[in-house]
């Protein structure tokens, strides 16, 4: 495993996540509640289709994260930098005629917002998110099937295929809570809104990592054999500023943005003005965290860490960064007391509050597991017998 694979799934959703947010309110309930048209939510459209659409940009956002997260970190088989152009120049190029292919199929797949808003001239806001999502979504198909095909590489295909088609279907069902807050008059609108934000990362969550827990401990293992981009005969200086690209992207910018995020909304909570200044904490941020990972990548510190496995640190890590972003996420609850409130409002603040303690609690838990495995219970209840 290399660091610059796991930014690089980062940096590509950063890049191509593309617009989504009128796609929501289009999701109905079958039988009950169809769904409808922003702007003007006077127009009704079939229930399924707000969910057909958040699966395309489903797909469109994770498809090409899903070369890495899914099949990549599961492979035996090499590859290089060629393969990555290749994949890449596919990938642009289909996307560019995959648009047209859009324009023509948007009609016929949504009838009435291209004859009653987007002809119309009320808006265009979601013909383009259409036609950007779509042939996005499209565009992963070729490099799939040269993984498949050219590289005659079949597990590559399925888990990645498995990752994306998982993310698209966490992302479309979680977004029953938009009809729902039309039944339930105590759910507003972004409440709702924080609600599928919720259960997109929670559904996924779980089903990815039922996904994974198929897999035997052999299979796992692999993932901390060293592989990814080459740079071993980069010369020290190359090879620090392409760590540290990577390490800004995958690390200090979100955790910037989180602290700064906290910082700003707590300040507000308690009635005194903070003027954002995302810039100076982001540069203290790095500054630091560029610092320690010098130091880290010369041996002066964390060598106890150094030699533990890719899913030891990955565990330290997690269990060191959720209270971080914790404190930052429910500082200004906590200071306004909307933490503690048990209704609607702020079911998405208590909702976040339990994962949180469930999965730092887990994570301590299987950390453990690795350093001192549980005794056998089985194999003493059949001595005993």
């Amino acid at each position: 495993f290399n660091i610059l694979d796991f930014s690089l799934v980062v940096f590509s959703i950063l890049l191509l996540r593309a617009g989504w947010g009128t796609f929501v309110p289009q999701a109905g309930i079958p039988g009950v509640l169809p769904g409808y048209l922003p702007p003007n939510v006077d127009i009704a459209v079939p229930w399924w289709t707000g969910y057909f659409w958040l699966f395309i940009v489903g797909i469109s956002w994770f498809g090409m994260p899903s070369l890495l997260f899914g099949g990549y970190f599961f492979t035996k088989q090499k590859y290089t930098l060629k393969d990555v152009f290749i994949i890449i120049i596919l990938f642009a190029v289909t996307r560019f005629v995959a648009g047209f292919l859009a324009e023509f199929l948007i009609p016929y797949l949504t009838p009435i917002y291209y004859n009653e808003i987007y002809l119309t001239g009320i808006s265009d806001r979601s013909y383009g998110s259409m036609r950007g999502n779509m042939s996005t979504a499209m565009a992963i198909v070729p490099a799939l099937l040269y993984i498949r095909y050219i590289k005659v590489d079949k597990k590559f295909f399925n888990n990645a295929l498995s990752a994306m088609v998982i993310f698209a279907f966490s992302l479309a069902i979680a977004n029953v809570w938009r009809p729902l807050s039309l039944l339930i008059n105590e759910i507003g609108g972004s409440v709702a809104w924080g609600l599928w934000e919720y259960f997109t990362g929670f559904i996924f969550g779980g089903l990815i990592f039922w996904f994974y827990g198929r897999f035997s401990d052999k299979k796992l293992a692999e993932t901390d054999i060293p592989t990814g981009l080459e740079v071993s005969n980069w010369k020290p200086f190359g090879k620090f500023v392409l760590y540290s690209v990577a390490l800004y992207l995958l690390f200090f910018h979100g955790i910037a943005e989180s602290l700064e995020g906290g910082i700003r909304k707590a300040f507000l909570a308690s009635g005194v003005v903070y003027k954002p200044d995302v810039t100076t904490v982001k540069l203290i941020v790095t500054v630091i965290g560029l610092s320690l990972y010098w130091l880290y990548s010369q041996g002066k510190i964390g060598k106890t860490f150094a030699k533990k496995s890719f899913r030891e640190k990955s565990l330290i890590v997690l269990i060191i960064m959720l209270p971080f972003y914790y404190f930052n996420f429910a500082l200004h609850h906590i200071i306004s007391g909307s933490l503690f409130l048990q209704d609607w409002n702020s079911s998405e603040v208590w909702l976040d509050s339990i994962s949180f303690f469930i999965v730092e609690i887990y994570c301590i838990y299987l950390y453990r597991q690795m350093i001192l495995p549980l005794p056998d219970i089985s194999s003493s209840l059949n001595h005993n017998k």
